[in-house]
Protein backbone atom coordinates (compact mmCIF):
# COMPACT_ATOMS: atom_id res chain seq x y z
CA UNK A 1 0.00 0.00 0.00
CA UNK A 2 1.40 3.39 -0.97
CA UNK A 3 1.50 6.18 1.59
CA UNK A 4 -1.05 8.18 -0.38
CA UNK A 5 -3.55 5.30 -0.20
CA UNK A 6 -4.00 5.30 3.58
CA UNK A 7 -4.93 8.25 5.75
CA UNK A 8 -4.65 7.84 9.53
CA UNK A 9 -6.52 10.44 11.61
CA UNK A 10 -5.66 10.55 15.30
CA UNK A 11 -5.71 12.84 18.32
CA UNK A 12 -2.44 14.75 18.17
CA UNK A 13 1.29 14.95 17.61
CA UNK A 14 2.40 12.51 20.31
CA UNK A 15 0.35 9.76 18.69
CA UNK A 16 1.62 10.51 15.19
CA UNK A 17 5.23 10.58 16.42
CA UNK A 18 4.76 7.17 18.01
CA UNK A 19 3.23 5.75 14.84
CA UNK A 20 6.11 7.05 12.74
CA UNK A 21 8.60 5.49 15.15
CA UNK A 22 6.67 2.20 15.00
CA UNK A 23 6.90 2.14 11.21
CA UNK A 24 3.16 2.44 10.65
CA UNK A 25 2.80 3.50 7.03
CA UNK A 26 0.31 6.14 5.94
CA UNK A 27 -0.42 9.85 5.79
CA UNK A 28 -0.81 10.91 9.42
CA UNK A 29 -3.31 13.63 10.30
CA UNK A 30 -3.42 14.89 13.91
CA UNK A 31 -6.85 16.42 14.62
CA UNK A 32 -5.51 18.89 17.27
CA UNK A 33 -8.63 20.28 18.87
CA UNK A 34 -9.71 20.12 22.53
CA UNK A 35 -13.42 20.16 21.80
CA UNK A 36 -14.31 19.92 25.49
CA UNK A 37 -13.20 23.55 25.93
CA UNK A 38 -14.71 26.62 24.28
CA UNK A 39 -17.58 27.12 21.84
CA UNK A 40 -18.66 24.30 19.53
CA UNK A 41 -21.95 25.59 18.09
CA UNK A 42 -23.78 23.98 15.16
CA UNK A 43 -22.28 25.34 11.96
CA UNK A 44 -23.15 24.67 8.30
CA UNK A 45 -19.62 23.61 7.35
CA UNK A 46 -16.44 22.20 8.83
CA UNK A 47 -14.59 25.36 7.84
CA UNK A 48 -17.08 27.64 9.60
CA UNK A 49 -16.66 25.72 12.85
CA UNK A 50 -12.90 25.59 12.39
CA UNK A 51 -12.85 29.38 12.22
CA UNK A 52 -14.64 29.59 15.56
CA UNK A 53 -12.40 26.97 17.13
CA UNK A 54 -9.20 28.54 15.82
CA UNK A 55 -10.21 31.96 17.15
CA UNK A 56 -10.96 30.53 20.59
CA UNK A 57 -7.74 28.52 20.81
CA UNK A 58 -5.65 31.46 19.61
CA UNK A 59 -7.27 33.73 22.19
CA UNK A 60 -6.52 31.23 24.94
CA UNK A 61 -3.12 29.97 23.92
CA UNK A 62 -1.64 32.37 21.36
CA UNK A 63 -0.06 31.51 17.97
CA UNK A 64 -3.09 32.54 15.86
CA UNK A 65 -1.34 32.17 12.51
CA UNK A 66 -0.06 28.69 13.27
CA UNK A 67 -3.42 27.50 14.62
CA UNK A 68 -5.35 28.80 11.62
CA UNK A 69 -2.89 27.15 9.23
CA UNK A 70 -3.22 23.84 11.07
CA UNK A 71 -7.01 23.91 10.86
CA UNK A 72 -6.97 24.92 7.20
CA UNK A 73 -4.56 22.11 6.26
CA UNK A 74 -6.49 19.60 8.35
CA UNK A 75 -9.82 20.50 6.74
CA UNK A 76 -8.35 20.43 3.24
CA UNK A 77 -6.93 16.96 3.86
CA UNK A 78 -10.21 15.42 4.97
CA UNK A 79 -12.08 17.09 2.11
CA UNK A 80 -9.60 15.37 -0.23
CA UNK A 81 -10.64 11.99 1.23
CA UNK A 82 -11.17 10.40 -2.19
CA UNK A 83 -7.41 10.40 -2.61
CA UNK A 84 -7.23 7.67 0.03
CA UNK A 85 -8.45 4.13 -0.51
CA UNK A 86 -8.46 3.57 3.23
CA UNK A 87 -9.07 5.95 6.13
CA UNK A 88 -8.26 4.78 9.65
CA UNK A 89 -9.42 6.59 12.76
CA UNK A 90 -7.18 5.94 15.76
CA UNK A 91 -8.75 7.24 18.95
CA UNK A 92 -8.54 6.60 22.68
CA UNK A 93 -11.26 6.04 25.25
CA UNK A 94 -11.13 9.48 26.91
CA UNK A 95 -13.34 12.52 26.42
CA UNK A 96 -10.78 14.44 24.33
CA UNK A 97 -10.62 11.64 21.76
CA UNK A 98 -14.26 10.59 21.76
CA UNK A 99 -15.37 14.11 20.87
CA UNK A 100 -12.88 14.20 18.02
CA UNK A 101 -14.11 10.80 16.87
CA UNK A 102 -17.78 11.83 16.63
CA UNK A 103 -16.79 14.99 14.78
CA UNK A 104 -14.62 13.14 12.26
CA UNK A 105 -17.26 10.47 11.64
CA UNK A 106 -19.92 13.14 11.15
CA UNK A 107 -17.70 15.07 8.73
CA UNK A 108 -16.96 11.92 6.71
CA UNK A 109 -20.65 11.02 6.56
CA UNK A 110 -21.40 14.55 5.36
CA UNK A 111 -18.87 14.02 2.58
CA UNK A 112 -20.62 10.74 1.68
CA UNK A 113 -17.53 8.79 2.70
CA UNK A 114 -19.06 5.70 4.31
CA UNK A 115 -16.88 3.03 2.72
CA UNK A 116 -13.23 2.33 3.33
CA UNK A 117 -13.34 3.88 6.80
CA UNK A 118 -11.88 1.86 9.68
CA UNK A 119 -11.78 2.41 13.43
CA UNK A 120 -8.95 1.59 15.80
CA UNK A 121 -10.13 2.04 19.40
CA UNK A 122 -7.63 2.12 22.26
CA UNK A 123 -8.31 1.79 25.97
CA UNK A 124 -4.88 3.25 26.70
CA UNK A 125 -3.08 6.44 25.63
CA UNK A 126 -1.60 6.28 22.13
CA UNK A 127 1.12 8.82 22.84
CA UNK A 128 2.82 6.61 25.44
CA UNK A 129 2.37 3.22 23.75
CA UNK A 130 5.41 1.24 22.75
CA UNK A 131 6.09 0.62 19.08
CA UNK A 132 5.23 -3.06 19.62
CA UNK A 133 1.85 -2.22 21.15
CA UNK A 134 1.03 0.27 18.39
CA UNK A 135 1.77 -2.34 15.74
CA UNK A 136 -0.45 -4.83 17.59
CA UNK A 137 -3.22 -2.23 17.83
CA UNK A 138 -3.01 -1.65 14.08
CA UNK A 139 -4.28 -5.20 13.55
CA UNK A 140 -7.52 -4.44 15.43
CA UNK A 141 -8.86 -2.04 12.80
CA UNK A 142 -12.49 -2.74 11.92
CA UNK A 143 -14.72 -1.18 9.27
CA UNK A 144 -16.96 1.56 10.66
CA UNK A 145 -20.57 0.37 10.59
CA UNK A 146 -23.67 2.31 9.62
CA UNK A 147 -24.77 2.14 13.27
CA UNK A 148 -21.50 3.76 14.34
CA UNK A 149 -21.88 6.55 11.80
CA UNK A 150 -25.45 7.12 13.01
CA UNK A 151 -24.43 7.10 16.67
CA UNK A 152 -21.72 9.67 15.97
CA UNK A 153 -24.12 11.95 14.09
CA UNK A 154 -26.69 11.77 16.89
CA UNK A 155 -24.05 12.54 19.53
CA UNK A 156 -22.52 15.38 17.51
CA UNK A 157 -25.92 16.99 17.01
CA UNK A 158 -26.59 16.81 20.76
CA UNK A 159 -23.07 18.01 21.57
CA UNK A 160 -23.31 21.12 19.41
CA UNK A 161 -26.87 22.00 20.48
CA UNK A 162 -27.42 25.20 22.52
CA UNK A 163 -28.57 23.13 25.51
CA UNK A 164 -26.85 20.02 26.93
CA UNK A 165 -29.97 17.99 27.78
CA UNK A 166 -29.83 15.96 24.57
CA UNK A 167 -26.60 14.36 25.76
CA UNK A 168 -28.19 12.74 28.80
CA UNK A 169 -29.85 9.83 27.01
CA UNK A 170 -26.77 9.14 24.89
CA UNK A 171 -24.58 9.15 28.01
CA UNK A 172 -26.82 6.63 29.76
CA UNK A 173 -27.35 4.08 26.98
CA UNK A 174 -25.07 1.44 25.41
CA UNK A 175 -23.59 2.68 22.16
CA UNK A 176 -22.04 1.20 19.01
CA UNK A 177 -19.15 3.48 20.01
CA UNK A 178 -18.42 1.75 23.33
CA UNK A 179 -16.36 4.48 25.02
CA UNK A 180 -18.69 7.33 24.12
CA UNK A 181 -21.29 7.14 26.95
CA UNK A 182 -18.69 7.31 29.73
CA UNK A 183 -16.93 10.17 27.97
CA UNK A 184 -20.17 12.14 27.73
CA UNK A 185 -20.95 11.50 31.39
CA UNK A 186 -17.58 13.01 32.23
CA UNK A 187 -18.38 16.00 30.02
CA UNK A 188 -21.70 16.62 31.79
CA UNK A 189 -19.90 16.55 35.14
CA UNK A 190 -18.19 19.79 34.08
CA UNK A 191 -21.50 21.62 34.45
CA UNK A 192 -21.70 23.68 37.67
CA UNK A 193 -23.01 21.79 40.69
CA UNK A 194 -26.29 23.23 41.90
CA UNK A 195 -25.06 24.05 45.43
CA UNK A 196 -21.44 25.10 44.87
CA UNK A 197 -21.39 26.27 41.24
CA UNK A 198 -18.26 24.16 40.74
CA UNK A 199 -17.39 21.82 37.90
CA UNK A 200 -16.12 18.33 38.75
CA UNK A 201 -12.55 19.42 38.01
CA UNK A 202 -12.92 22.50 40.22
CA UNK A 203 -14.35 20.38 43.03
CA UNK A 204 -11.37 18.07 42.86
CA UNK A 205 -8.90 20.97 42.85
CA UNK A 206 -10.39 22.46 46.00
CA UNK A 207 -10.69 19.07 47.72
CA UNK A 208 -7.00 18.38 47.01
CA UNK A 209 -6.08 21.56 48.91
CA UNK A 210 -8.06 20.90 52.08
CA UNK A 211 -5.05 19.41 53.87
CA UNK A 212 -2.64 22.17 52.84
CA UNK A 213 -1.04 23.90 49.88
CA UNK A 214 0.32 22.12 46.83
CA UNK A 215 2.21 23.35 43.82
CA UNK A 216 0.35 23.74 40.55
CA UNK A 217 2.33 20.81 39.15
CA UNK A 218 1.39 18.60 42.09
CA UNK A 219 -2.24 19.60 41.74
CA UNK A 220 -2.24 18.72 38.05
CA UNK A 221 -0.86 15.24 38.76
CA UNK A 222 -3.35 14.70 41.58
CA UNK A 223 -6.31 15.62 39.40
CA UNK A 224 -5.04 13.53 36.50
CA UNK A 225 -4.70 10.50 38.77
CA UNK A 226 -8.37 10.82 39.76
CA UNK A 227 -9.61 10.49 36.19
CA UNK A 228 -10.71 7.09 34.93
CA UNK A 229 -9.71 8.35 31.48
CA UNK A 230 -7.47 11.41 31.49
CA UNK A 231 -8.51 14.06 28.98
CA UNK A 232 -7.31 17.42 30.29
CA UNK A 233 -3.93 18.79 29.23
CA UNK A 234 -1.81 21.10 31.35
CA UNK A 235 -2.73 24.35 29.59
CA UNK A 236 -6.53 23.95 29.92
CA UNK A 237 -6.04 22.79 33.50
CA UNK A 238 -4.08 25.97 34.23
CA UNK A 239 -6.97 27.99 32.79
CA UNK A 240 -9.29 26.35 35.30
CA UNK A 241 -7.00 27.49 38.09
CA UNK A 242 -7.19 31.02 36.69
CA UNK A 243 -10.95 30.83 36.99
CA UNK A 244 -10.68 29.86 40.65
CA UNK A 245 -8.02 32.37 41.60
CA UNK A 246 -8.66 35.48 39.48
CA UNK A 247 -12.32 36.12 40.30
CA UNK A 248 -14.05 38.64 42.55
CA UNK A 249 -13.98 36.26 45.54
CA UNK A 250 -11.02 33.91 44.94
CA UNK A 251 -11.36 30.27 45.93
CA UNK A 252 -7.60 29.65 45.73
CA UNK A 253 -4.57 31.85 46.30
CA UNK A 254 -0.94 31.72 45.20
CA UNK A 255 -1.04 31.91 41.41
CA UNK A 256 1.85 34.19 40.37
CA UNK A 257 0.33 35.51 37.14
CA UNK A 258 -2.29 34.48 34.54
CA UNK A 259 -1.49 31.12 33.00
CA UNK A 260 -1.59 32.69 29.53
CA UNK A 261 1.90 33.99 30.34
CA UNK A 262 3.27 30.45 30.19
CA UNK A 263 1.59 29.34 26.96
CA UNK A 264 4.96 28.61 25.30
CA UNK A 265 5.24 25.34 27.21
CA UNK A 266 7.58 23.54 29.54
CA UNK A 267 10.78 25.17 28.31
CA UNK A 268 9.47 28.63 29.15
CA UNK A 269 10.72 29.99 32.52
CA UNK A 270 7.22 31.37 33.11
CA UNK A 271 5.79 27.87 32.74
CA UNK A 272 8.19 26.50 35.33
CA UNK A 273 7.46 29.38 37.70
CA UNK A 274 3.72 28.81 37.35
CA UNK A 275 3.97 25.03 37.78
CA UNK A 276 6.17 25.38 40.89
CA UNK A 277 3.95 27.96 42.60
CA UNK A 278 2.27 26.75 45.82
CA UNK A 279 -1.50 27.18 45.81
CA UNK A 280 -3.74 27.32 48.88
CA UNK A 281 -7.45 27.13 49.61
CA UNK A 282 -9.19 30.34 50.67
CA UNK A 283 -12.10 30.73 53.09
CA UNK A 284 -14.44 31.05 50.11
CA UNK A 285 -12.96 27.88 48.64
CA UNK A 286 -13.75 25.95 51.80
CA UNK A 287 -17.26 27.40 51.80
CA UNK A 288 -17.78 26.35 48.18
CA UNK A 289 -16.73 22.80 49.01
CA UNK A 290 -19.26 22.81 51.84
CA UNK A 291 -21.98 24.08 49.51
CA UNK A 292 -22.41 27.37 51.35
CA UNK A 293 -20.80 29.54 48.64
CA UNK A 294 -21.88 29.32 45.01
CA UNK A 295 -18.92 30.07 42.77
CA UNK A 296 -20.95 30.47 39.56
CA UNK A 297 -23.56 32.79 41.06
CA UNK A 298 -21.23 34.87 43.23
CA UNK A 299 -18.28 35.18 40.86
CA UNK A 300 -20.20 34.94 37.61
CA UNK A 301 -19.85 32.45 34.81
CA UNK A 302 -19.13 32.93 31.12
CA UNK A 303 -17.87 29.75 29.51
CA UNK A 304 -18.89 27.21 26.93
CA UNK A 305 -19.63 23.55 27.40
CA UNK A 306 -19.98 22.17 23.88
CA UNK A 307 -22.70 24.23 22.14
CA UNK A 308 -24.03 25.55 25.44
CA UNK A 309 -22.99 29.05 26.48
CA UNK A 310 -23.10 29.03 30.28
CA UNK A 311 -23.98 32.42 31.75
CA UNK A 312 -26.00 33.54 34.74
CA UNK A 313 -28.95 33.87 32.36
CA UNK A 314 -28.35 30.41 30.88
CA UNK A 315 -27.11 28.50 33.90
CA UNK A 316 -27.46 24.80 33.27
CA UNK A 317 -26.42 22.89 36.38
CA UNK A 318 -26.14 19.36 37.70
CA UNK A 319 -27.49 17.75 40.81
CA UNK A 320 -26.02 14.30 41.28
CA UNK A 321 -26.69 12.63 37.92
CA UNK A 322 -29.48 14.98 36.85
CA UNK A 323 -29.42 18.16 34.79
CA UNK A 324 -31.12 21.26 36.17
CA UNK A 325 -32.28 23.73 33.47
CA UNK A 326 -31.87 27.50 33.82
CA UNK A 327 -35.50 28.09 34.82
CA UNK A 328 -35.31 25.70 37.81
CA UNK A 329 -34.27 26.84 41.28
Amino acid sequence: MNVTERLIITNGDSATAGMEAAGIVGSLLPWRDMLHDGPVPPEPSLEALSGIRASYLAEQFGRPGEIRRDFSQRDATIRDHQRYDRIELWFEHDLYDQLQLIQVLTVLAGLSRLEGVFLVQADDYLGVMSAENLRALEKTARAVTRDQFAAAARAWTAFTAPAPDGLVAIASEPSPLPYLPAALRRLLAELPAIASGLSRTEERVLAALTDGSRTVGQLFKTIQDQEEARFLGDAPFFRRLDNLGSCATPLISGLPFPSRNCADGMNDPNYRAFAQSPVSLTTAGRAALAGSFNHARENGIDRWLDGTHLTLQNLWRRERDHLVPPTAH
